[in-house]
């Protein structure tokens, strides 16, 4: 595995790095002037088009445009135009926004390329369906000139094929269903189990009725995310209105300057490249022109010309760019997280942005936003996964990609919860191979567009001569209010009201919960940070020989001092007193917490971070080999701790002699000293005390079930809880907490997502 990541790599590097970039930009570049500005030429009548919301033709199996505009929306819209943009800002700074707009100006020419081609090559399936995109227009187009091309255009048709069925399963079912469910723990503390079944039902009950369920879905639910999401932001960046004209003239100038007083000579050469790599790169991903992707969703349309079918790709990449992208931007940069958060990235930087304008409605708002992008994701890559096995296996294997699909749900929003550590290697993989194979889409599809850019400049001049003859021929008769636009008016009407709602009526509550919640200001005022710890629980937390504070929890504690800016203070308390220590304030937090229904009661607790099992430890001449023979021996148990609770409602506490004793250091000297026939402690101890030992001890293969830790926090300091809980996966993401693990377990088992 190792090994194939590895070749990903170089090609990731590849893809999305300068050569992939300049062969998208400057294909967007070429078709711009060979077809004369198409995306100037006919933005106005595009915005006509889409609105006029034309009726299809009923003798067709085909849904109308605007419908398959909003399939192919619902997946370009999606993750990407919020964790995107707030990642391409972070590594390429404000100016990477400005050369998103500039590659997404030549973008609405390419895909509007690409569409009108897909709908000039569609041919229909064996079940009487149109069919298209780029795999068509490969073997069909390039096929008309017959020779070495047939055999050409049907090599690239299969590739991008493969590429795009592949994508569509990693990016587009899992990766997204990982993102969904994420959401909803964070927001609604939903299990990721649940999460990806509940999407897997819900998918599959939309596809299985095909195209034309999935765009009567898409229909209500696109349009109410994307003006949902463009109210919500738009109201935030309104709410700093005077920091736009600042925000906009700083990423104007730091796209092609850097800041002298912080940069200079070659170093502030590299931020402007790293600006425009990232911001190019970024507006690919989200808009996917040149990708090859959302022309399979327009060839499905009923049209009056392939040009005027080219028209929604305009306003689509409009919309995506122009429009959600530059919002996401200006709400990062108008709020200042980037200066007060700068250690934030993706989703976090923009969920963080929402909480500083808007407060909790400001989280609950993003995270609806979030959940409607990757849902809706994962139904438009399905219809690309659905044509490409079409084009490759034939119409008979759409039942098995609507099944793999669903399982890719499921394992996507639930592989690391069901795996562990390895599930979550697992997922960072299948990211970074599904980020290439997207980004390896692009390549076929572009050489189509290069080599039939002159089949494509005589459709453009058929329209335009055309063009008034199309305005009275092959159109059927529109009524005044199409069911299409009288949807359309309700579902934007309640998405406008929505979160104007929310923000409504829970700011003034907010408000007097933010002015309450003063927790992390406190420890910031205050300069220090102190968590209570267990001193007898190694490896987390003891004192080693030389009367030192040492362990997992002792540098995982000075790492986020660290990083809140204040000193970190970790003091050993009594564990059975520790609930009393956290409501005296004496301590900020209690480090190395069972994860536990009354534990949740009572405090606030952190993402857990390691696991743990509950086991017994005999001596390794001990007689005892397994739990039955432990009837009628001494046992000895940490008293006060959720182990000992655990242990005396289970019947063998009613058959052995349960010693109580302070600590687990002391059970397992008891061991040690044969003064217990056994002891039942944390794994986590029990292998720290046996490999620093030289006598051999046995674990016992039964065990009485896991735990998982976590730090706990009063119930109403909300904000350092979430501060903290941040900086863990900030950790995670740049390897600290691994290091840390590595230091005390010899291994990676931590369990932050």
């Amino acid at each position: 595995m190792e090994f194939i990541m590895q070749i990903n790599e170089v090609a990731n590097h590849f893809v999305w790095g300068p050569p992939g970039m300049t062969l998208l930009v400057g294909t967007g570049i070429y078709l711009t002037l060979l077809l004369g500005f198409p995306q100037l030429r006919y933005f106005f009548p595009a915005i006509a088009e889409v609105f006029s919301f034309r009726e299809k033709n009923e003798d067709d199996k085909s849904i109308s445009s605007f419908a398959a505009m909003v399939t192919a929306m619902s997946a370009t819209v999606g993750t990407g135009n919020v964790a995107g943009v707030a990642t391409a800002l972070h590594l390429g700074g404000p100016g990477a926004l400005v050369w998103m707009l500039i590659s997404a100006f030549f973008g609405m020419c390419t895909k509007f390329a690409e569409i009108t081609l897909a709908v000039h090559y569609r041919k229909k399936d064996a079940h009487g369906d149109w069919r298209g995109g780029s795999m068509y227009v490969l073997e069909h187009g390039l096929g008309e000139w017959g020779g070495i091309w047939k055999t050409i255009g049907k090599t690239l048709a299969v590739l991008f094929a493969l590429f795009a069925l592949f994508a569509s399963l990693g990016m587009g079912g899992a990766v997204q269903a990982n993102s969904a469910a994420e959401v909803l723990f964070m927001g609604w503390n939903v299990d990721h189990l649940n999460s990806g079944v509940i999407m897997a039902v819900a998918v599959g009950v939309v596809i299985v009725g095909g195209l034309t369920s999935l765009s009567r879905v898409t229909l209500f639910v696109v349009p109410f995310m994307v003006v949902f999401y463009m109210v919500s932001t738009g109201f935030l960046v309104l709410t700093y209105w005077a920091q736009i004209p600042a925000a906009i003239t700083n990423a104007i100038h730091m796209a092609f300057f850097a800041d002298p007083a912080v940069v200079t000579g070659g170093v502030a050469g590299w931020c402007v490249m790293e600006a425009i790599q990232r911001g190019v790169a970024r507006g690919v991903f989200s808009n996917e022109a040149g990708m090859g992707s959302a022309p399979m969703a327009y060839a499905t349309a009923d049209n009056a010309h392939p040009v005027q079918m080219g028209f929604y790709g305009l306003f689509e990449v409009f919309v995506d760019t122009f429009v959600i992208c530059v919002l996401t931007g200006l709400a990062i940069l108008v709020t200042g997280t980037m200066t007060y958060y700068p250690e934030l990235t993706g989703a976090q930087l923009a969920l963080q942005s929402f909480e500083v304008a808007l407060g909790t409605p400001g989280k609950y708002i993003l995270a609806t936003g979030l959940l409607l992008f990757a849902t809706t994701t994962i139904l438009g890559w399905y219809w690309y996964a659905e044509t490409a096995v079409t084009y490759l296996f034939g119409v008979r294997f759409k039942p098995v990609m609507k099944l793999l699909l669903i399982a890719m749900i499921i394992v996507g929003a639930s592989g690391a919860q069901l795996l562990g550590a390895a599930g979550n290697d697992y997922l960072d993989n299948l990211w970074d191979i599904s980020d290439t194979l997207n980004g390896l889409m692009a390549f076929p599809n572009l050489i189509g567009l290069l080599l039939l850019s002159l089949t494509l400049r005589r459709l453009v001049k058929d329209y335009d001569a055309h063009k008034d003859v199309q305005k009275v021929c092959d159109v059927p008769d529109k009524k005044p209010m199409s069911k299409e636009w009288r949807a359309f008016l309700i579902v934007s009407v309640c998405a406008v009201l929505l979160p104007l709602g929310i923000i409504y009526f829970c700011r003034d509550s907010q408000e007097s919960v933010r002015s309450q919640d003063v927790s992390l200001q406190m420890v910031v005022d205050n300069g220090h940070f102190v968590i209570g710890v267990d001193d007898n629980f190694p490896p987390m937390s003891f004192t080693d020989e030389h009367g030192e504070l040492v362990g997992f929890d002792v540098d995982l504690a000075r790492e986020v001092g660290s990083r809140l800016g204040v000193t970190c203070e970790v003091r050993p308390i009594a564990w059975k007193d520790k609930d009393d220590e956290l409501n005296d304030r004496t301590i900020d937090c209690i480090g190395s917490m069972s994860v536990t229904p009354q534990a949740a009661e009572n405090m606030l607790l952190s993402e857990a971070y390691i696991k743990d099992n509950l086991v017994f430890v005999v001596r390794g001449d001990s007689s005892i080999m397994w739990i039955h023979d432990l009837k009628g021996k001494t046992l000895g148990i940490q008293i006060g701790s959720t182990t000992f609770d655990g242990f005396m409602e289970t019947d063998l506490s009613k058959e052995v002699k349960v010693v109580p004793l302070m600590d687990n250091v002391e059970v397992l000297h008891q061991v040690k000293d044969g003064k217990v026939d056994a002891g039942f402690v944390d794994s986590l101890a029990a292998f720290y005390f046996i490999h620093s030992s030289s006598d051999r001890y046995f674990i016992l293969p039964d065990s009485l079930g896991e735990e998982v830790l976590a730090w706990g926090f009063r119930k109403e300091d909300k904000e350092l809880q979430n501060r903290v809980q941040k900086i863990f996966s900030e950790m995670k993401v740049d390897g600290t907490l691994g290091r840390i693990s590595q230091k005390w377990f010899k291994s990676d088992i931590i369990i932050v997502r």
